[in-house]
């Protein structure tokens, strides 16, 4: 199993939020609780560029235990960017992030897998540096993935060399991660992690805050559909994981 964090705040993410305000949260705990449940295990973390400037101390700390990553800069969707724009956002994240840990960053996640699939973007990625990638979500919904259903590792060559596409996993539904992880049972997602070994797991820092955070964001955000898809049984997330990996 490879466990992965989307090191972003809650309010980068890409649902339809209408915010009240800025919510207060502290992120060093969700992180430092990150690392101790990822010991021993294949872990990274996809930073955005600018939470590491917001946060330096926390991303430095969090280089020491687990592979640092690039989630671009912002938290936009990339099909909605200009591509010279997505570009030059990727190499600016990874110039920070790479500064910041003193370590060659790799990897790249797309906000929301909204990464097109063509090959200019691949390219892109090979040119400045990275290895590979982890934004192939095999299922289309309203807001991103695929329809080609691809549920493997797969090499996508070019002319500046190979990236290495490391799908989202999929089993009858996605499973792995976020909403899904929230909604569904706990014993049918140790069932396909079990089925899938080399399952990708992923998380946000804001799903793991302690505390009933559908009724906790209430101050932050007004109600609608989406606040409940962002929202509903985070406080789950923490003991799934648990359960998950130590399973």
């Amino acid at each position: 199993m490879w466990i992965t964090m989307d090191v972003e705040e809650a309010q980068d993410m890409n649902f339809n939020i209408k915010w009240k305000k800025t919510p207060d949260i502290d992120y060093k705990e969700p992180i430092e609780w990150f690392i101790k449940h990822s010991k021993n295990k294949t872990a990274t973390a996809f930073v955005l560029g600018s939470f590491a400037k917001k946060h330096p101390e926390i991303v430095k700390e969090l280089s020491k235990h687990v592979e640092i990553a690039s989630h671009g800069y912002f938290h936009k969707l990339v099909y909605t960017q200009n591509f010279k724009d997505w570009e030059y956002e990727l190499l600016k994240s990874k110039e920070i992030l790479e500064e910041l840990t003193q370590k060659e960053v790799i990897g790249y996640r797309s906000p929301s897998w909204s990464m097109p699939f063509e090959k200019r973007y691949y390219e892109a990625l090979a040119k400045g540096g990275f290895k590979y990638s982890s934004s192939y979500f095999p299922m289309k919904n309203y807001l991103y993935g695929n329809e080609i259903n691809k549920k493997k590792p797969f090499i996508v060559s070019t002319k500046y060399g190979d990236i290495q596409e490391r799908p989202i996993p999929k089993d009858i539904i996605p499973f792995s991660g976020g909403f899904y992880m929230r909604v569904l049972p706990l014993f049918l997602l140790k069932h396909f992690f079990k089925k899938h070994k080399d399952a990708v797991m992923y998380i946000h820092p804001y799903e793991l805050i302690d505390k009933n955070l559908l009724r906790y964001f209430l101050k932050y955000a007004h109600i609608n559909l989406d606040y409940f898809l962002a929202f509903f049984h985070l406080g789950s997330t923490r003991k799934k994981i648990k359960e998950i990996v130590n399973g």
